[in-house]
């Protein structure tokens, strides 16, 4: 079943590493779309497709290894 609503989740990173996180997720074929919502403060959106939720978990699991962030509060649930 193909859901139509995404998902948001907002994180904080330095604000250096906003293009790096960008094209890592262009590279996987657009798993989320990145919004810089506040890049002085390196706050940007992950909006994801329910369908792509755990692949999109494990990537940012992944990135967590080597880049430090902070996951904000979900502006939607599915955490």
């Amino acid at each position: 079943m193909m859901h139509t609503d995404s998902i948001q989740w907002q994180i904080e990173v330095d604000k250096k590493d906003i293009a790096y996180i960008v094209s890592i997720f262009e590279g996987y074929d657009n798993l989320a779309v990145v919004r810089t919502v506040d890049a002085s403060r390196g706050i940007i959106e992950l909006m994801i497709s329910p369908d792509y939720l755990e692949d999109t978990r494990r990537l940012v699991q992944s990135l967590s290894e080597e880049i430090p962030f902070r996951r904000r509060i979900a502006v939607d649930s599915e955490q």
